[in-house]
């Protein structure tokens, strides 16, 4: 699994993280933001990205401020991205169509 190490300044020219995820509609570079999972108190996402200087696609996890609507949770917002260290590891990744299986309801026109 390739990977590439990227400074706290290179990822932010490139816009990474968005301020919010509908941003990446408007940048060439952004290509998607997706949520990975909810912690206690931020939810983890992983942005993907193309990197201006090599043309190739990385994705990056950081955590970001809840989403819960009209809840209240506090304005808790992670530190740093939840980033440690000057240095986030990035890894080169490449758009795939993946088949999935989903359990959906039976309808009554499917046991005719």
């Amino acid at each position: 699994m390739p990977t590439r190490q990227f400074t706290r300044n290179e990822l932010s020219n490139i816009g990474v993280p968005p301020e919010d995820p509908e941003y990446i509609e408007y940048d060439d570079d952004l290509l998607a933001d997706e949520p990975v999972s909810t912690l206690k108190y931020t939810a983890l996402r992983r942005c993907v990205f193309r990197a201006p200087d090599d043309g190739r696609t990385y994705a990056v996890e950081y955590e970001a401020q809840l989403d819960v609507g009209d809840y209240e949770v506090g304005e808790y917002s992670p530190d740093d991205h939840g980033w440690h260290g000057d240095i986030v590891e990035g890894v080169e990744v490449e758009g795939r169509e993946v088949l999935v299986t989903r359990w959906l309801p039976v309808e009554e026109t499917d046991r005719a």
